[in-house]
Parts: C-alpha cells; sequence; structure tokens
C-alpha cells in the first residue's frame, strides 16, 4: 500500500502541459551565419551553401510553469514526398519557448520545400521556402 502512495506522488509531481493547451506565437525559416549563430530574420530562400534554421515559437499559461518533455519531429517535403526527418525529445522549460532546428540546406537540391514541425506527433506549424543555389 505505501508503494500504491508513492507511485501516485510521484505522478502527480510529473504534471506536464499538453500540445493542446499550447500555441504557436510565431514561425519562420531562416538562414544561419557561417557557424551557428543566426538572426531570426524569416526567409523565402536559403541558398544550398548555408544552414536552413527552422524555429517556432511555443506559449501556453502559466508562462512560468515548466511544460514536461515532449517529441518534437521536424519533417521535410519535396512534392509531397518525404525527404528528410530529424527528431529530438525536448523540455519546454518555461513559455515562450524557441523550437529549432539547424540542418545543411547542402542536404537539399535546389527547389521547393515544405517543413512541418510537430510536437508529441500532433503538426503545429507548417513552413515552405525554396532551396536556391
Amino acid at each position: 500500500m505505501l508503494l500504491g502512495f508513492t507511485i501516485i506522488g510521484a505522478l502527480q509531481g510529473c504534471s506536464t502541459i499538453g500540445v493542446d493547451q499550447m500555441t504557436i506565437d510565431n514561425g519562420l525559416v531562416t538562414s544561419a551565419h557561417g557557424g551557428y549563430g543566426f538572426d531570426e530574420i524569416p526567409m523565402n530562400e536559403i541558398r544550398q551553401s548555408g544552414a536552413l534554421v527552422v524555429i517556432t515559437h511555443v506559449k501556453w499559461d502559466p508562462l512560468v510553469a515548466d511544460a514536461g518533455m515532449h517529441e518534437v519531429n521536424w519533417t521535410w517535403y519535396a512534392d509531397n514526398k518525404v525527404v528528410a526527418i530529424r527528431k529530438a525529445d525536448m523540455r519546454f522549460k518555461k513559455s515562450p519557448f524557441r523550437l529549432f532546428w539547424r540542418i545543411p540546406a547542402a542536404d537539399f537540391e535546389p527547389g521547393h520545400y515544405r517543413v512541418a514541425i510537430a510536437i508529441d506527433n500532433k503538426v503545429v506549424d507548417t513552413r515552405e521556402y525554396d532551396i536556391v543555389k
């Protein structure tokens, strides 16, 4: 019986904010500088010689609440075919929270792309852009 109370107490301390309680504040695609730095300037064209950065801002109430661990997926499409997938388990510490993934643009041929961002398998943001030489 003591074990039951211990498990229930541990579970109550692990509350998380679900994806349905989150809102997308802003999202964009941009290019990274030579290193890992980047500015949050929306871009429609990314040079193949650079790096692509996909950014999504997520918020929830209360702002100071830790939303817990969530699986985040970035799925890239060209002509409605999946061309790349990246996944990460992230702790959403406080609101607003910035999700981002940096990937070499050289991984993509020149053309039009769409990236879908999903939290816990629910698509919350979609961005389109072009890779150019």
